[in-house]
């Protein structure tokens, strides 16, 4: 997986930088529903499983007017697993998601409604976690996003953004020195998110010029 999100994400990322640019901000919210992959090997009787945290920060789109496009997000998420018998474990992240997005559809109006497919890296920081080992974490997750959603279109090219994504860790949750059963445990979750896109202006590459929305 780690070498296909890195292909499609370049592949997406070309398209979008090589024409006339809009560029959006926004905040977004919502849940995350997570779990802790290959937990279960470490302590099978606790039943390890999937966990309801909150999600939300705010996002920069940087894209082209017709399909493609580049947005990077700030989020706080909690992570972790759910455990039978024992407190769950939270982890909270401040995740960096850059994601090569493709839209479908031409409609840009008011009530347009389009669907979109987006890959990508992420690097995600941990800031704390409530384990009786606060220092058995690596601090850095890197790994990648995948998902899908839609986009409607609201008066003055204002945007609802409507996200779900599955999101994998490459890195391992442990560190080196804990234990050997813990050394492929790595983060998995998925998210849905609510976002509202709020348009800056346009960028023109051509003649290096920055028009504000509106203007």
């Amino acid at each position: 997986m780690r070498s296909i999100a890195v292909a499609l994400f370049f592949l997406v990322a070309g398209n979008a930088f090589a024409q006339r640019e809009n560029i959006s901000i926004g905040p977004m919210i919502g849940g995350s529903y997570a779990t802790l992959a290959n937990f279960k090997k470490v302590a099978p009787n606790l039943n390890p499983g999937y966990k309801l945290g909150f999600s939300g920060g705010v996002f920069v789109n940087y894209s082209i007017r017709e399909h493609f496009g580049l947005t990077a997000n700030v989020l706080y998420t909690r992570a972790g697993v759910k455990l039978d018998g024992s407190p769950n474990i939270n982890l909270d992240y401040i995740q960096v998601p850059v994601l090569a997005t493709y839209y479908f559809g031409n409609d840009l109006g008011n009530g347009a409604i389009r669907p979109k497919v987006f890959i990508g890296p992420s690097v995600n920081f941990q800031i704390g976690n409530n384990a009786l080992n606060n220092d058995a974490f690596k601090t850095v997750d890197i790994g990648a996003t995948v998902g899908a959603g839609l986009n409607i279109g609201l008066p003055k090219q204002h945007w609802i953004n409507i996200d779900a994504r599955f999101n994998r860790g490459f890195s391992k949750v442990y560190k080196a020195d804990t234990p050997v059963e813990l050394k492929d445990v790595r983060n998995q979750s998925f998210s849905l998110l609510v976002g509202y896109s709020i348009p800056l202006g346009r960028y023109d590459k051509k003649n290096n010029s920055f028009h504000r929305a509106g203007k």
